[in-house]
């Protein structure tokens, strides 16, 4: 099982590709992915895929699909060096049907995963799922949190927000995970902002009902946010602080704010710049130093050649309506859990 990583990177020294330079699995292993549009072939007249099947204006067919799903596991598999990750948390994914088909077809299947996934009410169809390793993690909760909006907002529907507690075997610690797609930008970022605030709101009320009752709780926050760690979405109304010299329990920090200012790194191009949508954020306790912990130097967006341009961008499924071939057009990110001190 744990030659899986090993294979990945082999082959990508031989190609000639540069990976970039990690500290070791560490752990307990998180993967947050955005993986762009993961849709089946089948039409669902209940919500607007019609762009995704093979008479659609993408021509999207069962060679593409599931050459897409060969793609994802490449990349899925660049994220550890010796075992599978232990969590993962898929955005952008159609249903759980397709999230199934990644963890099936392809040689993720001897990780054993099982998934958390629920409809969301998004009008593309559009989810989340958090896919778990029985052997390492054992959930004890679960829930599906939907964003209301008010005014003229009130018709718009965006995805669930996941939450999965569970128990990490290795450490005897509760994890609880929130993996989050906030409201795009479409339309414009002024014309949306309020959207992904509320998002952010709704996020904040669950972390502070958890803390409410543990302060010391291990809290984390994944996901494509669709903001940067300096947006009014996520200092002003998740409340999550980009001060890492001092590290509280009961308070949130931007470990992504760091990656993003300091170590010039991102998760998503756009405009000939890079963005950083997919941030991780974390409590205190799970920053601190004993237990399952992690710290900046733990976190990192995978980068590896094969998943970018010769230009720098990301090597992406679709370019517009155009056929690229490519993985995603964000890059998974990966977070190197540790036990004790």
């Amino acid at each position: 099982m744990r030659r899986l990583g090993f294979i990945i990177v082999l082959s990508v020294v031989l190609c000639g590709f540069a990976r970039i330079t990690v500290p070791d699995d560490g752990d307990f292993v998180l993967v947050s992915y955005n993986v762009e549009n993961l849709f089946d072939t089948i039409d669902n007249p209940d919500t607007a895929d019609e762009e995704f099947t093979p008479d659609g204006e993408r021509h999207w067919n069962s060679y593409r699909y599931y050459h897409k799903l060969r793609r994802l596991w490449k990349a899925i598999a660049a994220t550890t060096i010796e075992d599978y990750p232990d969590v993962i948390g898929f955005y952008e994914i159609e249903n759980r049907k397709v999230v199934s088909d990644l963890l099936t077809w392809t040689p993720l299947w001897k990780g054993h995963y099982q998934i958390f996934h629920r409809e969301s009410l998004d009008r593309r169809g559009i989810d989340v799922a958090i896919a778990y390793r029985p052997e390492t993690f054992r959930p004890l909760d679960s829930a599906a949190i939907r964003i209301t909006f008010d005014g003229a907002d009130s018709t718009y529907h965006s995805r669930d927000i996941l939450y999965l507690k569970g128990l990490v075997k290795k450490s005897g610690d509760t994890l609880h995970i929130f993996a989050n797609h906030w409201p795009s930008r479409y339309g414009g970022y002024s014309a949306t902002e309020s959207m992904r605030c509320r998002a952010a709101s709704v996020l904040r009320s669950r972390v502070d009902s958890v803390m409410m009752s543990d302060p010391n709780a291990r809290i984390i926050c994944i996901g494509d946010f669709n903001d940067n760690p300096d947006n009014m979405s996520v200092n002003e109304f998740l409340k999550a602080s980009t001060d890492l010299s001092k590290i509280e329990a009961g308070k949130l920090y931007n470990v992504s704010h760091h990656l993003w200012v300091k170590k010039q790194l991102w998760t998503y191009w756009y405009d000939g710049h890079g963005d950083f949508l997919d941030q991780v954020i974390a409590s205190g306790a799970l920053l601190g130093n004993n237990g399952l912990h992690f710290s900046v130097d733990d976190v990192t967006p995978i980068n590896d050649s094969f998943l970018l341009n010769e230009d720098g961008g990301i090597f992406r499924t679709y370019l517009g309506p155009k056929y690229m071939g490519g993985y995603s057009d964000h890059l998974p990110v990966v977070v190197r859990m540790r036990v004790g001190e």
